[in-house]
């Protein structure tokens, strides 16, 4: 690799687009952190509700971004070795974490990168050589598009920033259920029964969180499984139906009992607008009032 060539590659590595094309995996490639106190795993809600800076435990956010409960009991696996014993292990539920969710072979991608291939779902000898190229070199790999992304986003550094549009969130919330959910996992009436193959989804991801207990306590380290807050005008459609067929049975049916489960769903603590980017994802702010809070009970 010449000098201009790795030059180039520093350059991509450093910029947001990047660690967005790898949905924040590389902090993964240069863990050397041990003895770390409380992690978090967990689909987008994880990678967006829990923010670490300032706490007075020594925490990491495990999530990448869109993964399953299996992805998560994959990472943990791989991980664990990294965590101080007696470190709390937060198990983070969404309110689809019991269904099963399709993976496109780009979305798979990134885990080729940072867990062994015998814990990677679907695995493929050729995708794990094109993920691991990339990563090795990336301008090398997709030069057109490290130049736009690269471009773009100093462009964007240079330029005079726009006002972001205030969230509507009432609209947003309805868009997060109809669009994000209802029809990604195919189902007509949030408050009827689940389908047979939900049904089933439900039990297999149960086995799925039970073992993730298991092997936590096993292991000296404390799980404790964890519903983030949204916001009310989310929480509005979710109705009590719901959650008993979609997250309390899952729950219950997981046999969770080494576990504390706390549900900060509708905690009015976290109820503002100004803790919120959209409905489900919490912004910084607070990301940062949340994992402080979480921490202070768990360690009461």
């Amino acid at each position: 690799m010449n000098l201009i060539n790795r030059a180039l590659n520093k350059i991509i590595r450093g910029t947001e687009w990047y660690d967005r094309y790898w949905d924040s995996v590389p902090k993964f490639w240069s863990l050397r952190t041990f003895d770390i106190e409380i992690v978090n795993l967990g689909s987008n809600a994880g990678k967006y509700d829990f923010c670490y800076e300032g706490c007075k435990l020594t925490g990491m956010n495990w999530s990448t971004g869109r993964q399953s409960l299996v992805h998560d009991f994959n990472i943990l696996k791989n991980y664990f070795s990294y965590l101080k014993e007696g470190a709390f292990v937060v198990i983070t539920i969404s309110p689809f974490s019991c269904i099963k969710a399709k993976y496109t072979t780009r979305s798979n991608l990134k885990y080729y990168t940072f867990l062994h291939p015998a814990t990677i779902i679907g695995f493929d000898e050729q995708e794990r050589i094109k993920a691991l190229t990339i990563k090795a070199n990336p301008f090398k790999a997709m030069p057109g598009l490290c130049i736009k992304r690269t471009l773009k986003e100093y462009a964007r550094q240079i330029l005079p920033r726009r006002k972001p549009a205030k969230c509507d969130f009432q609209k947003e919330a309805r868009t997060i259920v109809d669009n994000w959910w209802m029809r990604q996992f195919g189902i007509t009436d949030l408050d009827a029964p689940l389908s047979a193959n939900h049904s089933q989804d439900q039990s297999d991801r149960a086995k799925t969180l039970h073992g993730m207990v298991e092997f936590c306590v096993e292991r000296g380290l404390r799980p404790v499984i964890v519903i983030p807050p949204v916001h009310p005008e989310l929480s509005h459609l979710l109705s009590g139906t719901f959650r008993e067929n979609y997250i309390y049975t899952f729950i219950r049916k997981a046999e969770t009992a080494p576990a504390p489960f706390i549900d900060y769903m509708d905690d009015t603590r976290f109820q503002k607008d100004e803790y919120f980017q959209n409905p489900y994802f919490m912004n910084k702010q607070g990301a940062t009032a949340f994992t402080n809070q979480l921490i202070i009970d768990l360690t009461k």
